[in-house]
């Protein structure tokens, strides 16, 4: 027997921040809520607007961001979320985020003080680690590597 309602666990959750159905459903899951409860805790928190799959996207998305990941980790993350793929693409698609911008700033961060071949292997994987498509970050690549200078 809980101690609390699962609606109250719900509301106790997005109280602290934004999750996803998939996430509440799972902690409500943890917690072993039954099957009836959950879901009626999740349809009266999204009715009532205390849930919203497309906020958190939007959240999620500007804090990862600010963290200086990329599209194509954000896809990963909210994939595993439980965000719906037509859902991820539209909040990515309407988030105003200058990606190349923000791969430039990524690649700021860490230039190497000799440009060489190593050194733009190096970069290639760290700008791909963070999520970034090789478009965004293709220009910064064309330093001349047969010299040792800073570009």
């Amino acid at each position: 027997m809980q101690k609390h309602s699962a609606q109250s666990y719900v509301l106790y959750l997005l109280a602290k921040r934004e999750y996803s159905q998939a996430e509440l459903r799972q902690k409500l899951r943890q917690k072993a809520y039954p099957e009836d409860d959950i879901e009626s805790a999740l349809a009266r928190a999204v009715e009532n607007g205390w849930q919203s799959d497309e906020r958190f996207c939007t959240v999620f998305i500007r804090y990862r961001a600010q963290q200086g990941y990329g599209p194509r980790r954000l896809k990963q993350e909210l994939r595993q979320k439980g965000i719906a793929d037509w859902l991820l693409t539209q909040a990515l698609d309407n988030a105003e985020i200058d990606w190349f911008a923000l791969a430039e700033k990524m690649f700021e961060k860490k230039r190497p003080a000799v440009w060489d071949y190593k050194a733009k292997q190096k970069m290639w994987r760290y700008l791909v680690s963070r999520g970034f498509y090789q478009d965004h970050f293709d220009h910064l690549m064309d330093g001349d590597y047969a010299e040792d200078h800073l570009f």
